[in-house]
């Protein structure tokens, strides 16, 4: 594993460069507001929430990121305030809302469709909120996109339904396996995404962030909820640290970023990729062959 520190002389690049960030009213997002502000960055608030006084200073636009329009209207906004859009950090994301294991029933006694909603917050709108970063920064000398993933995306995670005890620390929120496949789809979309716009040779660096248990209202009380069990929570200034830094280290391109406990870890190119390669054997990678095939058609 490659982990790394993060020099706060190195942030101060930030100053003047205009950010845009989903999901910043609160938590992860509202700590890389306040970090960017202090730095002297530009930043465009996109939340459906409105902001809290501390981040008065950056521009809010009401967003609901299920709506193309809504991010439409975000980054069109930008672009009129601001004329350029050099950071994305696609943050936005919502706790499990959906129950797998039980579903509700219509009046006719059949079974209704469950709440999908943390797959359309936390990786439908990641998608589409990418690809507007893209629409907008590939005309520039420049670009760079950091996209907000989960430890969770990295293994299995168990659906755990409403129990009593939990509702203690948790106000009846259900900790379902819609959180835990939203994440591993945005890291899939992010590492293949890094590659695809390699491959068009865009100027656009594409990181991704798979932090671990940090202290969000994304599930209500959790410090509490783990002080019980004698784990602890990082500080969503922690993740906010390292997504302005990847704003700003021009090196860091196609890296997925582990956060865990305040250390950063590179994980794709220490690890999953080796993983992948010893797997493969000598066979050519996917990606090889996919290139092969378009070749064909050149």
């Amino acid at each position: 594993m490659t982990s790394f520190q993060v020099n706060d002389n190195e942030l101060t690049a930030v100053k003047g460069k205009v950010a845009v960030i989903t999901g910043g009213s609160s938590g992860i997002g509202l700590a890389t507001i306040e970090l960017l502000l202090s730095l002297g960055a530009l930043v465009v608030n996109g939340d459906i929430q409105a902001p809290p006084a501390s981040i008065s200073d950056s521009l809010f636009v009401q967003t609901d990121v299920r709506q193309w329009g809504d991010l439409a209207k975000l980054f069109k906004t930008t672009k009129e305030k601001h004329g350029k859009v050099d950071y994305v950090f696609a943050n936005a994301g919502v706790g499990p809302r959906g129950d797998f294991l039980s579903l509700e029933v219509d009046e006719n006694g059949d079974p209704k469709q469950p709440n999908v909603d943390t797959i359309d917050i936390n990786l439908s709108s990641v998608v589409n909120t990418v690809t507007l970063a893209t629409h907008y920064m590939k005309t520039q000398s420049e670009g760079a996109i950091v996209i907000m993933g989960s430890s969770t995306g990295l293994q299995p995670v168990r659906a755990i339904d409403y129990c009593k005890s939990l509702s203690l620390f948790m106000s009846n929120s259900q900790l379902t396996s819609s959180l835990a496949t939203a994440k591993a789809g945005v890291i899939g979309f992010g590492r293949s995404f890094a590659r695809l716009v390699e491959v068009a040779g865009l100027p656009i660096r594409v990181n991704t962030l798979a932090p671990s248990w940090t202290a969000t209202q994304v599930l209500p009380n959790l410090k509490d909820l783990l002080a019980a069990v004698s784990e602890d929570c990082q500080a969503p200034s922690v993740v906010a640290k390292v997504a302005t830094y990847l704003m700003v280290n021009k090196s860091r391109h196609g890296e997925l970023i582990f956060v865990s406990g305040g250390k950063f870890t590179e994980i794709e190119k220490s690890i999953l990729a080796p993983a992948y390669e010893k797997i493969k054997g000598d066979a050519l990678s996917d990606d090889a062959i996919l290139a092969k095939v378009m070749a064909l058609a050149a």
